[in-house]
């Protein structure tokens, strides 16, 4: 099983908020390489800032279905511990924008409306797995969060890995040895 955070698909962004991670480019061709070498994956669209909207979030998911993910994390990001300062440092100025609980649950709001949206679209909704944070408690409807905070994940990982284990032991065909792929390297 291979996954990866994927929040947006923009570089120049990417190294705003996360100086020291891979650029997004980067991050989609590892995905690519591992959904062409057969892996099954994931993707977090996590941690999106708060000037993505509806638009933003249907291009990505778009290129993003186009890795055929079995599940599609998605939670915003946060301005707390040390994420908020340094978004500020950066020169980002939505930062002030999610500085504020009442205002940071909004964004949230407002993003998982426009993500939900987004992946009905484009048929991709029963992959999305919403993140909600706890403490939206009193900001956001109480059954709809409640929903999300103890619902299993929709790939039944453990299950369907147990099924594939079982049926390869029955097999007797001898294994060619793989060239090691970029992807592999990476790891």
């Amino acid at each position: 099983i291979v996954g990866m955070s994927l929040p947006y698909l923009n570089d120049e962004l990417s190294r705003k908020i996360e100086p020291q991670a891979p650029p997004p480019s980067e991050r989609y061709k590892a995905l690519l390489e591992g959904q062409k070498a057969g892996c099954r994956l994931y993707v977090a669209m996590a941690p999106t800032p708060p000037i993505m909207t509806l638009d933003h979030f249907k291009i990505d998911l778009e290129q993003i279905m186009s890795l055929n993910p079995e599940v599609i994390f998605w939670e915003p990001i946060n301005a707390r511990g040390t994420n908020g300062k340094r978004m500020l440092a950066a020169g980002l100025e939505f930062t002030s924008s999610i500085m504020s609980k009442q205002s940071w649950a909004e964004t949230f709001e407002r993003q998982w409306e426009d993500i939900e949206t987004a992946a009905k679209e484009l048929g991709c909704l029963e992959r999305l797995h919403i993140w909600p944070d706890p403490e939206l408690r009193g900001y956001v409807d109480q059954a709809k969060l409640d929903q999300w905070l103890y619902q299993p994940t929709v790939e039944k990982w453990d299950s369907l890995t147990a099924t594939k284990v079982k049926a390869k032991a029955t097999q007797v065909t001898p294994r060619k040895k793989l060239k090691t792929t970029t992807l592999e390297a990476r790891i």
